[in-house]
């Protein structure tokens, strides 16, 4: 059988292109046929190794799962399978993988060659991806979520931040689970372009991955808000969650804080909070809907941030 060569490649095209892709349904709730094949699926909006199927002896490695999904009808299923007559770049080290099971936001795309353009458009900068997990991993197997969020700066992307998740315990059900987004500070003042999720049944960045470890996955969800300050200059960098809130906001500051200052969109002071270890928690079950500002200050009472969030009911 005729070697297919698929070119993992991380997506660099403008956010117009990324625009044509589906939505990713963080819920897999909504699966699509991959190209060429009238059964194989995908998660909306998601790619794997499913497309191998149809062109090669490779078995399906996402499944729809049924049977006891942690929400909704349906949950991703993702199992590590050995790869056959294609040759896949491992991303972590020199060589192709040739066993793998792998998920990711992306669209499988057929010309000018065939390959995966990762990522999506996603403008937030948001603290924590929460999602349901189980995982029944082969001896000695782990599995991962890896997520990045990027913009692109003309020639090649800016990685905003980072965060991962990884677990070789195994899990009969589905548990709540979550990895944090890390910022750059040198991108302190930029919001991204892309989303990046990559969900793995077995961590290849080092040896050993076994064929049968299988990754349960459903729910996820982006939370919290990692502030840009709107004062040019400040090193302060802000975490607010959840944003937009309902009963209550929380503030943690990268730098000394005396306090916050909340005020409505007009300017009107509406209150003064102290600080307690660089965290402020905020009741907000009386606020009307709407944006509010707050102002982050010292001990010295200097202006060290300040920026925006909303309140919805």
């Amino acid at each position: 059988m005729k070697k297919i060569l698929l070119t993992v490649s991380v997506l660099a095209s403008s956010a117009a292109a990324m625009m044509a892709q589906t939505t990713p349904d963080f819920s897999f709730e909504t699966w699509n046929n991959v190209p060429f094949s009238t059964t194989v699926q995908d998660p909306q909006g998601w790619a794997s190794l499913n497309v191998l199927n149809v062109f090669t002896a490779t078995q399906l490695s996402v499944f729809k799962e049924t049977t006891s999904p942690a929400e909704g009808a349906t949950s991703a299923k993702i199992s590590t399978v050995k790869i056959t007559g294609a040759a896949i770049p491992n991303p972590y080290q020199t060589g192709n993988l040739d066993t793998a099971g792998l998920l990711a936001i992306g669209q499988l795309i057929t010309a000018p060659s065939p390959g995966i353009k990762y990522g999506f458009n996603y403008t937030w900068r948001p603290t924590i991806l929460s999602f349901q997990s189980k995982y029944t991993p082969m001896t000695g197997d782990s599995a991962f979520v890896f997520a990045l969020l990027t913009k692109w700066n003309g020639t090649g992307r800016d990685t905003i931040a980072w965060g991962t998740y990884a677990t070789g315990d195994a899990t009969t059900s589905y548990s709540l689970n979550s990895l944090n987004m890390t910022y750059n500070p040198s991108f302190s003042m930029v919001s991204p372009d892309s989303q990046q999720v990559f969900i793995s049944s077995s961590v290849f960045r080092h040896d050993g991955a076994k064929i049968g470890s299988t990754f349960y996955i459903d729910d996820m969800e982006w939370t919290g808000w990692n502030s840009i300050s709107e004062l040019n200059g400040s090193n302060a960098t802000v975490t607010v969650y959840p944003n937009p809130a309902t009963t209550e906001i929380n503030f943690s500051c990268s730098t000394d804080m005396a306090s916050i200052e909340v005020s409505d969109i007009t300017g009107r002071l509406i209150g003064t909070y102290p600080a307690n270890q660089n965290k402020v928690s905020v009741a907000t079950g009386n606020f009307v809907a709407g944006m509010y500002i707050y102002t982050v200050k010292d001990e010295n009472k200097q202006i060290i941030g300040r920026s925006r969030f909303e309140i919805t009911k």
